[in-house]
């Protein structure tokens, strides 16, 4: 069971609005959004290698973010329908939000220095 970062009532799985306070990944902001899996995943990954807690998220057509493990592969297809591309956000607790954008910022200006890659 989580606890709201926003109001400190326990939030039962998967849930991942607050009940109590109806703020979905309370506490927390986005400081990623990506149309694929793979690319939020990485961010989450930086984030967490540098100290910090991400929660990965699918976000709905609504906008509403549902937190998703980054280790397991989410697609939303219905049979033989091509799969529905789903964007992905990575939020931080609220006090993180500030390192979380440094350490984003870093890895991009790394990745523009090191150029295209063969």
């Amino acid at each position: 069971m989580k606890t709201c970062l926003s109001c400190g009532a326990q939030i039962p799985e998967p849930t991942s609005t607050c009940e109590a306070c109806h703020v979905p990944l309370a506490g927390t902001r986005r400081v990623a959004l990506e149309p694929l899996q793979e690319e939020a995943t990485f961010c989450h990954g930086l984030l967490e290698s540098a100290g910090l807690h991400p929660v990965l998220a699918y976000i709905e057509d609504t906008g509403e973010p549902h937190p998703v493990d980054p280790g397991v592969e989410f697609g939303r297809s219905a049979g033989l329908m091509p799969p529905v591309t789903t964007p992905f956000g990575v939020y931080v607790p609220d006090e993180e939000v500030a390192e979380a954008q440094r350490v984003l910022a870093d890895a991009r200006k790394s990745l523009d220095e090191s150029g295209p890659t063969a």
